[in-house]
């Protein structure tokens, strides 16, 4: 065990060394498969002692859904002794010997879940201004997947495990990838597949021994709850009753939205305008209110796209700070720079130098004020020399 397991995962203990690991991400999916286990013991081939049960907290989960685990979950864990360890990361980036991870709890009485402590995955968003996007599930792997994997690791010590995840069968898929990251000590196994449920079977189960409508388990702002109708009517009734989550959802779209007039967390558009036409006035409220009480900054944005070999752009961004101040002072400042005053359909007023091409190379250029509390000054060492080319030459004019 190296110096940084030492500080990441405490002293040794006396506890069971665990052969069965479940993946607890607050759904219904995993619930369903703990607590079947809980309630139905013929479910099981092994006896609780052999458990840990593990999740990775990203730091913006639904309130509804941390209320549900605490008052539904946890009672029985305690119960039942099952151990439980919560885990996040401390810092954006981490390393497979578990720097910038940390242990919130390691117990078999738990009382709480510790969601909101460590490096939320909006803080890592906030500073590169970006949402996630639909194509990908990198959130995910970079908040639970690289912080669990040292740690179930370091709790299993070398010893064969069977780690179970909440795959159901719509999910075929999926589980046909995990299983092809089984090592001589790891064995992925999926419940619900066994058991041949699908997420209306895992709801049902869940409905029928908690009396209560498990929601979807999910970062306030995934893009993957918005992609369908009836994923969007769901997301907007949390929105609804949670009007807190929304108005954070609704920040992440503007601070990035405000640095790329491209992003947005719709795939077709932005979801302000969604909320907006739902008429979620006290979401929109909040988030107002939330962007006024930011401190904001003048920006200096390029971004510049050069083809590649394998017909996909290659693109760089510069992100610069000129000042900072107060919205309407930094505004005045923007009306008086040259250039293409332009407010979008987004609300957000930017001073256009360059606009970008339709093919590469091409650049983009321009002003703009924006929250500046979380932002940072972005460029990779070769943006000038990628810039420079693609604009013969043309130097930034602030």
């Amino acid at each position: 065990m190296t110096a940084v397991q030492d500080a990441l995962f405490g002293p040794e203990t006396t506890t069971t060394t665990p052969t069965h690991v479940l993946s607890w991400g607050l759904g219904a999916d995993s619930t369903a498969i703990l607590l079947r286990w809980l309630h139905e013991p013929s479910s099981r081939d092994f006896d609780l002692d052999q458990l840990v049960v593990v999740t990775a907290h990203t730091g913006n989960e639904y309130p509804s859904t941390i209320r549900d685990a605490e008052e539904v979950v946890l009672p029985l864990l305690a119960r039942h002794g099952v151990r439980l360890v919560e885990a996040g990361r401390t810092r954006r980036n981490t390393t497979a010997a578990g720097e910038g991870i940390s242990i919130f709890s390691d117990t078999s009485q738990p009382t709480r879940l510790h969601a909101a402590e460590g490096y939320a995955l909006s803080d890592e968003l906030l500073s590169a201004a970006t949402v996630p996007q639909l194509g990908s599930r990198r959130c995910s792997l970079r908040a639970k997947g690289a912080v669990l994997d040292p740690i179930i690791a370091r709790l299993t010590e070398n010893q064969p495990f069977r780690h179970y995840i909440g795959f159901e069968t719509g999910e075929l898929r999926r589980a046909e990838r995990d299983a092809t990251y089984n090592t001589d000590l790891r064995r992925g196994e999926y419940p619900l597949l066994s058991w041949g449920w699908s997420r209306t079977d895992a709801l049902d189960y869940l409905y029928q021994v908690t009396s209560r409508r498990w929601q979807k388990s999910a970062c306030s702002y995934c893009p993957f709850q918005f992609a369908s109708k009836a994923g969007m009517s769901a997301a907007l009734d949390r929105f609804h009753q949670e009007p807190e989550a929304g108005a954070h959802a609704l920040y992440l779209e503007h601070v990035a939205a405000c640095f790329n007039p491209r992003q947005g967390l719709l795939a077709g558009g932005r979801l302000v305008d969604t909320v907006r036409t739902a008429g979620l006035t006290e979401v929109l409220d909040l988030f107002a209110g939330h962007v006024a009480a930011q401190e904001h900054g003048l920006y200096e944005v390029r971004r510049v796209a050069t083809a590649r070999r394998d017909a996909k752009a290659s693109i760089a961004r510069s992100v610069r700070q000129i000042q900072r101040g107060p919205i309407a002072q930094l505004q005045a400042v923007l009306k008086e720079l040259p250039g293409e005053l332009v407010t979008g359909v987004d609300g957000i007023t930017r001073l256009w130098r360059h606009h970008r091409g339709d093919v590469e190379p091409w650049v983009e250029h321009f002003h703009v004020v924006a929250p500046t509390v979380e932002v940072q000054d972005k460029q990779r060492p070769s943006f000038e020399a990628m810039y420079s080319a693609a604009t013969g030459g043309i130097p930034a004019l602030i």
